[in-house]
């Protein structure tokens, strides 16, 4: 995975703010994009999970940030269960002949696979998510 993020825009960037690259387990689907000439976007509402636990016994969330997957040349499209909340598994990357295969692994809602010739990241952290 390392070295197809190396090839990525933006990635390094993003891990470095996180201190590792983001597993995206249970990050949200904030929106999707999808233009056939120009960039296409997907953005994520992502944080890191800590080992601590709040008063209520769940796990603490920080770092919560708005991660946007910029995509040029969208070849293949496959997408399913679009629904009121799009939760994803995880994330995963893969570079292709042709481009980068963008996988969202399915848990709640919007599920599928994205491949484009041209990828980049970029991200936004919330407002008083970034202890």
């Amino acid at each position: 995975m390392e070295e197809v993020l190396s090839l990525i825009a933006g990635a390094a960037e993003l891990s470095l703010w996180f201190g590792c690259w983001p597993s995206f387990h249970d990050a949200e689907i904030v929106s999707l994009s999808l233009n056939r000439q120009g960039i296409s976007t997907l953005q994520l509402h992502a944080w890191r999970r800590t080992e601590k636990l709040d008063d209520h016994g769940y796990y603490v969330q920080e770092k919560h940030v708005f991660v946007s997957l910029r995509m040029e040349e969208i070849i293949a499209l496959t997408l399913l269960d679009f629904n009121h909340q799009n939760v994803i598994f995880g994330l995963s990357f893969s570079r292709i002949e042709d481009g980068f295969e963008i996988v969202l692994d399915p848990c709640y809602g919007l599920s599928g696979t994205i491949t484009a010739r041209k990828l980049s990241v970029d991200f936004e952290p919330i407002s008083g998510g970034a202890e």
